[in-house]
């Protein structure tokens, strides 16, 4: 899922992806730190130290986050990093019940998140390497 791709979406739609990755988010498939790269990578195209000026945060803040596997952060910090997408931190609990079958629409969304995830983790290494 590219920059371009994003901004093709419907507003309904755009909220759509949204929700499928805070479900992806809910059920473990990706954390938070996952979460926060896929949108500011996707969704807003911005590099880590934009972001973080656009949030106030460190730079280094945002790094942890998005690349510790062990990352605690505040939640002034996960309220201000999700906050340019509308998105606060909040107290769930599961569903008792079974979940629904995912229809081809939920499907083909989760599809996009896990290439738009695997290709921001693949850029990023690029970037680093010596």
């Amino acid at each position: 899922m590219k920059r371009a791709d994003v901004a093709r979406l419907t507003s309904l739609e755009r909220k759509a992806l949204l929700e499928e990755l805070a479900a992806m988010v809910a059920i473990g498939e990706f954390n938070l730190g996952d979460a926060s790269r896929i949108l500011r990578s996707t969704m807003l195209g911005m590099d880590r130290k934009t972001f973080a000026r656009a949030v106030k945060l460190a730079a280094s803040v945002i790094a942890k986050l998005e690349d510790g596997p062990n990352a605690n952060p505040t939640l002034e910090t996960l309220n201000k990093v999700f906050a340019p997408f509308g998105g606060k931190v909040a107290l769930t609990f599961p569903r008792i019940e079974e979940p629904r079958p995912l229809d081809d629409a939920e499907k083909q969304r989760r599809a996009m998140l896990r290439a738009a995830l695997a290709k921001s983790k693949r850029q990023r290494r690029r970037s680093t390497e010596p």
